[in-house]
Protein backbone atom coordinates (compact mmCIF):
# COMPACT_ATOMS: atom_id res chain seq x y z
CA UNK A 1 0.00 0.00 0.00
CA UNK A 2 2.83 2.35 0.85
CA UNK A 3 4.48 1.54 -2.44
CA UNK A 4 1.42 2.54 -4.38
CA UNK A 5 1.21 5.86 -2.53
CA UNK A 6 4.88 6.55 -3.17
CA UNK A 7 4.50 5.63 -6.80
CA UNK A 8 1.49 7.93 -7.12
CA UNK A 9 3.40 10.72 -5.39
CA UNK A 10 6.29 10.26 -7.78
CA UNK A 11 4.03 10.42 -10.80
CA UNK A 12 2.35 13.64 -9.47
CA UNK A 13 5.66 15.33 -8.89
CA UNK A 14 6.70 14.73 -12.48
CA UNK A 15 3.62 16.35 -14.01
CA UNK A 16 4.66 19.35 -16.27
CA UNK A 17 3.59 22.96 -15.26
CA UNK A 18 0.71 24.52 -17.28
CA UNK A 19 -0.24 27.84 -15.35
CA UNK A 20 1.76 30.50 -17.36
CA UNK A 21 1.27 34.34 -16.68
CA UNK A 22 -1.38 36.06 -18.84
CA UNK A 23 -1.29 39.91 -18.84
CA UNK A 24 -4.56 41.70 -17.92
CA UNK A 25 -6.61 43.16 -20.76
CA UNK A 26 -5.98 46.77 -21.71
CA UNK A 27 -8.23 49.13 -19.69
CA UNK A 28 -11.11 50.63 -21.59
CA UNK A 29 -11.29 54.41 -21.81
CA UNK A 30 -13.37 56.93 -23.72
CA UNK A 31 -11.52 59.42 -25.91
CA UNK A 32 -12.66 62.48 -27.85
CA UNK A 33 -11.18 65.20 -30.00
CA UNK A 34 -11.10 68.77 -28.65
CA UNK A 35 -13.76 71.05 -30.12
CA UNK A 36 -13.02 74.22 -32.11
CA UNK A 37 -15.63 76.97 -31.87
CA UNK A 38 -16.08 80.71 -31.39
CA UNK A 39 -15.89 81.87 -27.80
CA UNK A 40 -16.39 85.39 -26.51
CA UNK A 41 -13.78 86.15 -23.89
CA UNK A 42 -14.53 88.42 -20.99
CA UNK A 43 -13.19 89.57 -17.65
CA UNK A 44 -15.32 88.90 -14.60
CA UNK A 45 -15.18 91.06 -11.50
CA UNK A 46 -17.37 91.84 -8.51
CA UNK A 47 -18.44 95.24 -7.26
CA UNK A 48 -21.23 97.24 -5.67
CA UNK A 49 -23.70 99.58 -7.29
CA UNK A 50 -23.29 103.31 -6.72
CA UNK A 51 -25.72 106.16 -7.09
CA UNK A 52 -25.36 108.21 -10.26
CA UNK A 53 -25.81 111.34 -8.14
CA UNK A 54 -26.10 111.79 -4.38
CA UNK A 55 -26.62 115.22 -2.80
CA UNK A 56 -26.75 116.09 0.89
CA UNK A 57 -29.34 118.79 1.60
CA UNK A 58 -27.78 121.22 4.08
CA UNK A 59 -29.03 124.24 5.99
CA UNK A 60 -27.22 127.21 4.41
CA UNK A 61 -28.64 129.68 6.93
CA UNK A 62 -29.22 129.32 10.65
CA UNK A 63 -32.70 129.21 12.11
CA UNK A 64 -35.41 126.96 13.46
CA UNK A 65 -36.70 124.27 11.11
CA UNK A 66 -40.30 125.23 10.43
CA UNK A 67 -41.57 122.35 8.24
CA UNK A 68 -40.70 119.70 5.70
CA UNK A 69 -42.85 119.01 2.66
CA UNK A 70 -42.12 115.50 1.47
CA UNK A 71 -42.78 111.88 2.31
CA UNK A 72 -39.58 110.07 3.37
CA UNK A 73 -38.38 107.75 0.62
CA UNK A 74 -40.54 109.42 -2.03
CA UNK A 75 -39.43 110.48 -5.49
CA UNK A 76 -38.70 114.19 -5.84
CA UNK A 77 -38.04 116.46 -8.80
CA UNK A 78 -35.43 119.12 -9.27
CA UNK A 79 -36.70 122.37 -7.70
CA UNK A 80 -39.23 120.74 -5.34
CA UNK A 81 -39.56 122.55 -1.99
CA UNK A 82 -38.47 120.12 0.73
CA UNK A 83 -37.62 122.09 3.92
CA UNK A 84 -38.57 125.53 5.26
CA UNK A 85 -36.41 127.36 7.81
CA UNK A 86 -38.04 130.23 9.74
CA UNK A 87 -37.61 133.12 7.26
CA UNK A 88 -38.89 136.07 9.34
CA UNK A 89 -35.51 137.38 10.44
CA UNK A 90 -34.14 137.18 6.92
CA UNK A 91 -37.18 138.87 5.39
CA UNK A 92 -36.74 141.74 7.85
CA UNK A 93 -33.08 141.99 6.83
CA UNK A 94 -34.19 141.95 3.22
CA UNK A 95 -36.57 144.87 3.78
CA UNK A 96 -33.86 146.76 5.67
CA UNK A 97 -31.42 146.25 2.81
CA UNK A 98 -34.02 147.34 0.27
CA UNK A 99 -34.68 150.55 2.22
CA UNK A 100 -30.95 151.22 2.53
CA UNK A 101 -30.57 150.77 -1.20
CA UNK A 102 -33.36 153.26 -1.87
CA UNK A 103 -31.63 155.77 0.43
CA UNK A 104 -28.32 155.30 -1.34
CA UNK A 105 -29.91 155.65 -4.74
CA UNK A 106 -31.48 158.94 -3.63
CA UNK A 107 -28.11 160.19 -2.40
CA UNK A 108 -26.54 159.20 -5.68
CA UNK A 109 -29.22 161.11 -7.58
CA UNK A 110 -28.58 164.20 -5.44
CA UNK A 111 -24.86 163.93 -6.10
CA UNK A 112 -25.50 163.72 -9.85
CA UNK A 113 -27.71 166.83 -9.76
CA UNK A 114 -25.18 168.73 -7.64
CA UNK A 115 -22.38 167.88 -10.04
CA UNK A 116 -24.44 169.08 -13.00
CA UNK A 117 -25.13 172.46 -11.31
CA UNK A 118 -21.48 172.91 -10.33
CA UNK A 119 -20.38 172.24 -13.90
CA UNK A 120 -22.90 174.83 -15.19
CA UNK A 121 -21.64 177.36 -12.66
CA UNK A 122 -18.05 176.69 -13.69
CA UNK A 123 -18.82 177.85 -17.23
CA UNK A 124 -19.80 181.27 -15.84
CA UNK A 125 -16.77 181.16 -13.54
CA UNK A 126 -19.04 181.21 -10.53
CA UNK A 127 -17.20 178.28 -8.82
CA UNK A 128 -13.64 177.11 -8.58
CA UNK A 129 -12.11 174.00 -10.06
CA UNK A 130 -11.79 172.62 -6.53
CA UNK A 131 -15.57 172.76 -6.11
CA UNK A 132 -16.01 170.81 -9.33
CA UNK A 133 -13.54 168.12 -8.20
CA UNK A 134 -15.35 167.80 -4.86
CA UNK A 135 -18.71 167.37 -6.62
CA UNK A 136 -17.27 164.65 -8.83
CA UNK A 137 -15.85 162.85 -5.78
CA UNK A 138 -19.18 163.08 -3.97
CA UNK A 139 -20.96 161.65 -7.03
CA UNK A 140 -18.50 158.71 -7.24
CA UNK A 141 -18.79 158.01 -3.51
CA UNK A 142 -22.58 158.02 -3.79
CA UNK A 143 -22.37 155.49 -6.66
CA UNK A 144 -20.11 153.25 -4.60
CA UNK A 145 -22.51 153.39 -1.66
CA UNK A 146 -25.36 152.46 -3.98
CA UNK A 147 -23.48 149.42 -5.29
CA UNK A 148 -22.67 148.41 -1.72
CA UNK A 149 -26.32 148.66 -0.74
CA UNK A 150 -27.33 146.71 -3.85
CA UNK A 151 -24.90 143.91 -2.92
CA UNK A 152 -26.28 143.86 0.63
CA UNK A 153 -29.80 143.49 -0.76
CA UNK A 154 -28.66 140.62 -3.02
CA UNK A 155 -27.15 138.86 0.02
CA UNK A 156 -30.39 139.39 1.94
CA UNK A 157 -32.37 138.00 -1.00
CA UNK A 158 -30.13 134.91 -1.02
CA UNK A 159 -30.64 134.37 2.72
CA UNK A 160 -34.40 134.49 2.22
CA UNK A 161 -34.04 132.07 -0.70
CA UNK A 162 -31.90 129.73 1.43
CA UNK A 163 -34.66 129.44 4.01
CA UNK A 164 -36.40 127.24 1.41
CA UNK A 165 -34.36 124.09 0.79
CA UNK A 166 -35.17 122.69 -2.65
CA UNK A 167 -34.04 119.55 -4.40
CA UNK A 168 -31.09 120.17 -6.76
CA UNK A 169 -31.64 116.92 -8.72
CA UNK A 170 -34.28 114.34 -9.58
CA UNK A 171 -34.21 111.28 -7.35
CA UNK A 172 -35.47 109.79 -4.12
CA UNK A 173 -35.10 111.43 -0.76
CA UNK A 174 -34.16 109.81 2.52
CA UNK A 175 -36.02 110.39 5.75
CA UNK A 176 -35.61 113.79 7.40
CA UNK A 177 -32.51 113.73 9.61
CA UNK A 178 -33.67 116.74 11.67
CA UNK A 179 -37.13 117.16 13.16
CA UNK A 180 -39.25 120.29 12.94
CA UNK A 181 -38.46 122.79 15.71
CA UNK A 182 -34.73 122.12 15.87
CA UNK A 183 -32.18 124.87 15.39
CA UNK A 184 -30.15 124.19 12.25
CA UNK A 185 -27.10 125.87 10.76
CA UNK A 186 -26.08 127.42 14.08
CA UNK A 187 -22.45 128.44 14.49
CA UNK A 188 -21.81 128.14 10.76
CA UNK A 189 -22.45 124.38 10.81
CA UNK A 190 -24.21 123.36 7.55
CA UNK A 191 -26.55 120.81 9.12
CA UNK A 192 -27.47 117.86 6.87
CA UNK A 193 -31.26 117.73 6.63
CA UNK A 194 -31.66 114.77 4.21
CA UNK A 195 -30.05 113.20 1.14
CA UNK A 196 -31.41 112.96 -2.40
CA UNK A 197 -30.17 109.98 -4.42
CA UNK A 198 -30.48 109.57 -8.18
CA UNK A 199 -30.42 105.89 -9.21
CA UNK A 200 -31.23 106.27 -12.90
CA UNK A 201 -28.69 105.39 -14.18
CA UNK A 202 -26.37 103.57 -11.75
CA UNK A 203 -22.59 103.25 -11.53
CA UNK A 204 -20.56 100.14 -10.73
CA UNK A 205 -16.82 100.58 -10.12
CA UNK A 206 -14.38 97.67 -10.16
CA UNK A 207 -10.62 97.36 -9.68
CA UNK A 208 -9.13 95.60 -12.71
CA UNK A 209 -5.84 93.78 -12.24
CA UNK A 210 -2.62 94.94 -13.84
CA UNK A 211 -2.33 91.77 -15.96
CA UNK A 212 -5.85 92.17 -17.37
CA UNK A 213 -5.25 95.87 -18.00
CA UNK A 214 -2.13 95.19 -20.07
CA UNK A 215 -3.88 92.37 -21.94
CA UNK A 216 -6.80 94.60 -22.91
CA UNK A 217 -4.55 97.50 -23.94
CA UNK A 218 -2.36 95.24 -26.10
CA UNK A 219 -5.43 93.77 -27.76
CA UNK A 220 -6.81 97.25 -28.46
CA UNK A 221 -3.55 98.44 -29.99
CA UNK A 222 -3.38 95.28 -32.16
CA UNK A 223 -6.99 95.70 -33.26
CA UNK A 224 -6.68 99.41 -34.07
CA UNK A 225 -3.04 100.45 -34.62
CA UNK A 226 -2.33 104.03 -33.66
CA UNK A 227 -5.39 104.27 -31.37
CA UNK A 228 -5.14 105.51 -27.82
CA UNK A 229 -5.50 102.26 -25.83
CA UNK A 230 -7.15 103.97 -22.87
CA UNK A 231 -9.66 106.02 -24.89
CA UNK A 232 -13.27 105.48 -23.86
CA UNK A 233 -16.12 105.44 -26.33
CA UNK A 234 -19.20 105.01 -24.09
CA UNK A 235 -21.39 102.13 -25.15
CA UNK A 236 -19.08 101.20 -28.02
CA UNK A 237 -15.58 100.47 -26.80
CA UNK A 238 -16.34 97.89 -24.11
CA UNK A 239 -19.85 96.53 -23.40
CA UNK A 240 -20.49 95.18 -19.91
CA UNK A 241 -23.11 92.75 -18.60
CA UNK A 242 -24.19 92.45 -14.98
CA UNK A 243 -25.75 89.78 -12.77
CA UNK A 244 -27.27 90.42 -9.36
CA UNK A 245 -26.79 88.21 -6.31
CA UNK A 246 -30.14 86.48 -6.83
CA UNK A 247 -29.53 85.57 -10.47
CA UNK A 248 -27.01 83.56 -12.45
CA UNK A 249 -27.91 85.37 -15.68
CA UNK A 250 -25.81 88.31 -16.89
CA UNK A 251 -28.79 90.00 -18.51
CA UNK A 252 -28.37 93.66 -17.48
CA UNK A 253 -26.37 95.49 -20.12
CA UNK A 254 -24.24 98.61 -19.74
CA UNK A 255 -20.90 100.02 -20.80
CA UNK A 256 -17.66 101.43 -19.46
CA UNK A 257 -17.67 105.22 -19.24
CA UNK A 258 -14.46 105.94 -17.31
CA UNK A 259 -11.02 104.40 -16.69
CA UNK A 260 -8.49 105.90 -14.29
CA UNK A 261 -5.42 107.30 -16.10
CA UNK A 262 -3.01 105.45 -13.80
CA UNK A 263 -2.78 102.23 -11.78
CA UNK A 264 -2.78 102.25 -8.02
CA UNK A 265 0.80 101.13 -7.19
CA UNK A 266 -0.26 99.88 -3.75
CA UNK A 267 -2.90 97.45 -5.05
CA UNK A 268 -1.68 96.89 -8.62
CA UNK A 269 -5.16 97.63 -9.98
CA UNK A 270 -6.87 100.30 -12.02
CA UNK A 271 -10.34 101.68 -11.27
CA UNK A 272 -12.90 101.16 -14.04
CA UNK A 273 -16.38 102.67 -13.82
CA UNK A 274 -19.37 101.21 -15.66
CA UNK A 275 -22.80 102.75 -16.12
CA UNK A 276 -26.17 100.96 -16.34
CA UNK A 277 -29.42 102.67 -17.28
CA UNK A 278 -31.46 100.93 -14.53
CA UNK A 279 -34.72 101.39 -16.39
CA UNK A 280 -37.65 100.79 -14.09
CA UNK A 281 -35.55 101.52 -11.00
CA UNK A 282 -35.06 97.86 -10.04
CA UNK A 283 -31.51 98.31 -8.75
CA UNK A 284 -30.49 100.27 -5.67
CA UNK A 285 -27.11 101.65 -4.58
CA UNK A 286 -25.05 99.24 -2.46
CA UNK A 287 -26.06 95.98 -4.19
CA UNK A 288 -23.37 93.30 -4.62
CA UNK A 289 -23.15 92.46 -8.32
CA UNK A 290 -20.94 90.54 -10.77
CA UNK A 291 -19.71 92.16 -13.96
CA UNK A 292 -18.49 90.72 -17.22
CA UNK A 293 -16.45 93.06 -19.36
CA UNK A 294 -16.85 91.65 -22.86
CA UNK A 295 -13.72 91.29 -24.96
CA UNK A 296 -13.14 89.79 -28.39
CA UNK A 297 -14.79 86.75 -29.99
CA UNK A 298 -12.11 84.29 -31.14
CA UNK A 299 -11.81 80.70 -32.33
CA UNK A 300 -10.77 78.53 -29.39
CA UNK A 301 -10.07 74.90 -28.50
CA UNK A 302 -12.44 73.54 -25.85
CA UNK A 303 -12.42 70.33 -23.84
CA UNK A 304 -14.47 69.11 -20.85
CA UNK A 305 -13.07 70.79 -17.76
CA UNK A 306 -13.52 67.56 -15.80
CA UNK A 307 -11.08 65.83 -18.18
CA UNK A 308 -8.17 68.11 -17.17
CA UNK A 309 -6.63 66.82 -13.92
CA UNK A 310 -4.15 68.92 -11.98
CA UNK A 311 -1.01 68.38 -9.95
CA UNK A 312 1.70 70.57 -8.49
CA UNK A 313 2.86 71.49 -12.00
CA UNK A 314 -0.58 72.62 -13.12
CA UNK A 315 -3.29 71.21 -15.38
CA UNK A 316 -2.69 68.40 -17.86
CA UNK A 317 -4.50 66.05 -20.25
CA UNK A 318 -4.04 62.34 -20.89
CA UNK A 319 -3.75 61.73 -24.64
CA UNK A 320 -3.85 58.39 -26.48
CA UNK A 321 -1.35 58.20 -29.37
CA UNK A 322 -1.57 56.18 -32.57
CA UNK A 323 -0.21 53.07 -30.74
CA UNK A 324 -2.98 53.40 -28.12
CA UNK A 325 -0.40 54.36 -25.50
CA UNK A 326 -1.26 57.00 -22.91
CA UNK A 327 0.82 60.19 -22.89
CA UNK A 328 0.67 63.14 -20.49
CA UNK A 329 0.27 66.56 -22.10
CA UNK A 330 0.78 69.77 -20.10
CA UNK A 331 -1.76 72.44 -21.04
CA UNK A 332 -2.45 76.12 -20.44
CA UNK A 333 -6.07 76.91 -19.83
CA UNK A 334 -8.14 80.03 -20.31
CA UNK A 335 -11.88 80.51 -20.35
CA UNK A 336 -14.45 78.33 -18.65
CA UNK A 337 -17.59 78.06 -20.75
CA UNK A 338 -20.19 76.12 -18.82
CA UNK A 339 -18.63 72.66 -18.40
CA UNK A 340 -16.11 73.24 -21.19
CA UNK A 341 -12.66 74.76 -20.72
CA UNK A 342 -10.68 76.74 -23.28
CA UNK A 343 -7.18 75.31 -23.80
CA UNK A 344 -4.75 77.90 -25.13
CA UNK A 345 -1.68 75.62 -25.41
CA UNK A 346 -0.94 71.91 -25.37
CA UNK A 347 -3.80 70.35 -27.37
CA UNK A 348 -4.93 70.35 -30.99
CA UNK A 349 -8.23 69.24 -32.57
CA UNK A 350 -6.54 66.06 -33.86
CA UNK A 351 -5.50 64.78 -30.41
CA UNK A 352 -7.40 61.95 -28.77
CA UNK A 353 -7.73 62.90 -25.13
CA UNK A 354 -9.26 60.70 -22.46
CA UNK A 355 -12.56 62.13 -21.24
CA UNK A 356 -13.78 59.09 -19.27
CA UNK A 357 -11.83 56.38 -17.46
CA UNK A 358 -9.06 58.64 -16.21
CA UNK A 359 -8.63 56.53 -13.06
CA UNK A 360 -7.83 53.49 -15.17
CA UNK A 361 -5.22 55.27 -17.29
CA UNK A 362 -1.70 56.36 -16.52
CA UNK A 363 1.16 57.51 -18.76
CA UNK A 364 2.96 54.73 -20.62
CA UNK A 365 0.30 52.00 -20.56
CA UNK A 366 -1.68 50.68 -23.52
CA UNK A 367 -5.43 51.22 -23.37
CA UNK A 368 -8.46 50.22 -25.40
CA UNK A 369 -10.01 53.51 -26.55
CA UNK A 370 -13.61 54.04 -27.51
CA UNK A 371 -14.10 57.28 -29.41
CA UNK A 372 -16.99 59.65 -28.90
CA UNK A 373 -17.83 63.10 -30.29
CA UNK A 374 -18.06 66.05 -27.97
CA UNK A 375 -21.13 68.24 -28.50
CA UNK A 376 -20.19 71.66 -29.90
CA UNK A 377 -22.94 73.63 -28.14
CA UNK A 378 -25.51 73.59 -25.37
CA UNK A 379 -23.88 74.98 -22.29
CA UNK A 380 -25.63 73.24 -19.42
CA UNK A 381 -24.41 75.36 -16.52
CA UNK A 382 -23.86 79.07 -15.94
CA UNK A 383 -20.36 80.15 -16.85
CA UNK A 384 -18.03 80.80 -13.95
CA UNK A 385 -14.56 82.34 -13.91
CA UNK A 386 -11.38 80.32 -13.86
CA UNK A 387 -9.66 80.21 -10.49
CA UNK A 388 -5.87 79.94 -10.72
CA UNK A 389 -4.74 76.53 -9.54
CA UNK A 390 -8.25 75.43 -8.55
CA UNK A 391 -10.15 72.27 -9.32
CA UNK A 392 -9.57 68.69 -8.20
CA UNK A 393 -8.16 66.25 -10.75
CA UNK A 394 -10.97 65.08 -12.93
CA UNK A 395 -9.77 61.48 -12.73
CA UNK A 396 -10.55 61.49 -9.00
CA UNK A 397 -14.18 62.42 -9.42
CA UNK A 398 -16.56 60.55 -7.12
CA UNK A 399 -18.74 59.64 -10.08
CA UNK A 400 -16.32 58.17 -12.60
CA UNK A 401 -18.08 55.11 -13.98
CA UNK A 402 -21.39 55.57 -15.76
CA UNK A 403 -21.48 59.33 -15.26
CA UNK A 404 -23.08 61.48 -17.97
CA UNK A 405 -20.61 62.78 -20.49
CA UNK A 406 -19.90 66.52 -20.16
CA UNK A 407 -22.01 68.66 -22.41
CA UNK A 408 -20.54 71.22 -24.80
CA UNK A 409 -20.65 74.97 -24.41
CA UNK A 410 -22.80 77.59 -26.02
CA UNK A 411 -21.43 80.12 -28.45
CA UNK A 412 -20.12 83.31 -26.98
CA UNK A 413 -20.02 82.05 -23.41
CA UNK A 414 -16.34 82.55 -22.65
CA UNK A 415 -15.20 83.97 -19.36
CA UNK A 416 -12.06 85.32 -17.81
CA UNK A 417 -9.40 84.78 -20.42
CA UNK A 418 -6.17 85.01 -18.43
CA UNK A 419 -4.11 81.82 -18.42
CA UNK A 420 -3.66 79.85 -15.26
Amino acid sequence: MCGLVCAAGGLWGCKPKTNTYAPPPAPEVTVAHPVRKSVTRYLEYTGTTEAYESVDLRARVSGFLEEFRFKPGAAVKKGDLLFVIDPRVYRAQQQQAAADLASKEAAEHLAEVTLARVEEAKESEGVSKQDVDKAIADRDAAKAQTELARAALAAADLNVEFTEVRSPIDGRITKNLVDVGNLVGAGGDPTVLATVVDTTPLYVSVDVSEADTLMVRRARIAHKPGAEPGQIEPGVWRPVSMATSDSAEFNIMGHIDYVDPALNPQTGTIRVRCVFENEGGLLLPGLFVRLRILLETDEATLVPDIALPSDQSGRYALVVNERDTVEIRRVKIGALDGTMRVVTEGLSPTDRMIVNGLQRARPGIVVKPTEQTLPAAATSAPSTPAAPGSGAPAGESKKEEGQPEPSGSGAGGGVKGSNV
